[in-house]
């Protein structure tokens, strides 16, 4: 234990340290790892599942106050996005601390390879084509014409993030209210970055509605670059709805859910406006199960990209499938979830079999 609270306290001591020497820049972007990244069945229900207390995976990425729906399945899930440009791994499980409570873990990797760095490759050597002539166009930035480009300069290199997610909750009153604390550790070419970030999350059950209520990077999320510049990203806020409605007669029920994401920032393309003022971005699904088997789930983003997954759960394991059908980029964004969840106790039941 002492151990782990050093290794916090260096980590935080790091941080506020480089602060107070480095440039300071507030960006609006730097951690989608943790938003875009989950799990098949979180994904097929556009992620708006904020108040659907489901035993995923991923259940605390979306709201770490989930994190009270103990699952004893470790799940794995693997995606490939942009032609197969953008790879990325997830695991997530609950790990007892030995006093009836658990914490919520989940790892996360993405990785963009081969990226094309095109900053060298300009001849800026103006309108004739002929270097120290200080012609008009001569080191201006811009392809004039008489200019080319020599893509023998043309040099590749790699992004890779990798994230840490830790959440538990407790009861407060009739409500349960969740930490998740993120950890993030990012490379870009030679350079390297650490941050962290913190969300916060309420749920509530009334009479089989339920609302869920997500601070994000409260206050706010920090990377430091190895170069000493810190990249600070402002909160949002998401608030979202689930109903549960039963059919018992054919043994099924449905689950419609939906989330309002409130930016707090430059709005996205797609983004609606409230008030004229604040961006908010909308998703919504829907999940229909069978006798508890079976699972049928659609959805739909705020940007027009829809989803769509089905399910089969048994008792030791369990296999969620998604895809996501982008209707603005012709398909390239196209890309298929399988997720594997595996009970962790049958594991280790068939290990010490084989001892």
């Amino acid at each position: 234990m002492t151990l782990k609270k050093n290794i916090v306290f260096s980590i935080l001591l790091y941080l506020n340290l480089s602060k107070l020497y480095a440039e300071v820049d507030w960006v609006n972007f730097g951690w989608e790892l943790f938003d875009r990244i989950s799990d098949a069945r979180i994904t097929s229900l556009a992620q708006a599942s904020i108040a659907y207390p489901i035993t995923s995976s991923a259940t605390s990425m979306v709201n770490p106050a989930l994190s009270h729906i103990y699952n004893d399945k470790i799940g794995m899930t693997h995606q490939s996005r942009i032609a197969g440009m953008v790879n990325s791994e997830f695991i997530g499980f609950n790990k007892n601390m030995g006093d009836s409570s658990w914490i919520s873990f989940s790892l996360l990797y993405e990785g963009i390879n081969n990226i094309p760095d095109t900053r060298n490759i300009l001849l800026d050597w103006g309108n004739d084509g002929v270097f120290g002539t200080f012609d008009a166009g001569e080191g201006n930035g811009i392809l004039d014409e008489g200019e080319r480009l020599d893509i023998n300069k043309i040099r590749y290199f790699n992004q890779n993030q990798l994230g840490v997610y830790a959440a538990m909750s407790k009861p407060y009153n009739k409500w349960k209210i969740g930490l998740g604390i993120k950890l993030l550790f990012q490379t870009l070419d030679d350079h390297y970055a650490l941050g962290t970030g913190i969300n916060i999350g309420l749920y509530r059950s009334f009479n089989g509605t339920s609302l869920g209520i997500v601070l994000h990077n409260i206050p706010s999320s920090g990377v430091i670059w190895d170069n000493g510049t810190t990249e600070l990203t402002p909160g949002s806020f998401s608030i979202g709805l689930h109903h549960l409605l039963l059919i018992n007669k054919y043994g099924l029920k449905i689950n419609p859910v939906c989330r309002a994401n409130f930016v707090m920032s430059e709005r996205a393309i797609d983004s609606k406006l409230l008030f004229n003022t604040f961006p908010v971005d909308l998703a919504g699904g829907l999940e229909t199960i069978y006798r508890e088997k079976i699972f049928f789930r659609v959805g739909i983003f705020q940007s027009g990209a829809s989803t769509a997954g089905l399910g089969m759960f048994w008792d030791n394991i369990s296999i969620d499938y998604a895809v996501i059908a982008d209707n603005f980029t012709l398909g390239l964004n196209d890309n298929h979830l399988i997720t594997i969840s595996v009970s962790s106790k049958w594991i280790k039941d068939r290990i010490l079999n084989k001892i």
